[in-house]
């Protein structure tokens, strides 16, 4: 079983965590969820069933997680959930005045994803994997950080506190 990527991201103005496990070759796929406060906004499941002989299999289920992730962040980032976040979350949960400038930025800037897994080369670009954003967190704690900022900042910007 290879370890995870796990991801952060806002997006219209709301924070999502982007989450890729793989369940081992005893149950061959890869699983990718969108959470928001915990709550799974969109699921992925993909099958690497014809890859379980294969001698390089561990490579070949970190490439095809690593897309799948990647693709999730870039689906999200282009407002393909939009629809779906607004039915769970209602119709003002998200800010579309964010809509353009994070379009833009869409464009010119790549996904960078996070791993929990230490990066044993760095890729072609000499850069490593998720550099400035690995995290070593579980994904609980990442959640109750996550939980106890957003309280913070609802404290902060309710009147009389």
């Amino acid at each position: 079983m290879i370890s995870g990527f796990n991801t952060n991201i806002r997006h219209r103005g709301v924070l999502f965590h982007v989450q890729s496990e793989d369940s081992g070759v005893g149950h061959p796929h890869i699983i990718t969820h969108l959470f928001h406060g915990g709550n799974i906004m969109f699921s992925e499941k993909s099958s690497y069933a014809d890859h379980v002989d294969d001698p390089e299999c561990e490579l070949r289920v970190k490439e095809l997680m690593e897309g799948q992730h990647k693709t999730v962040l870039k689906r999200l980032r282009a407002g393909d959930f939009d629809d779906k976040i607004r039915e769970r979350l209602g119709p003002d949960a998200m800010d579309d005045a964010d809509t353009r400038a994070e379009a833009r930025a869409s464009e010119t800037d790549p996904v960078v994803v996070g791993t929990l897994e230490a990066a044993d080369a760095p890729p072609a670009t000499g850069a490593r994997f998720g550099e400035g954003i690995v995290s070593e967190k579980p994904l609980d704690e990442v959640i109750l950080n996550y939980l106890v900022d957003n309280a913070r900042a609802k404290r902060r910007r309710s009147p009389g506190s």
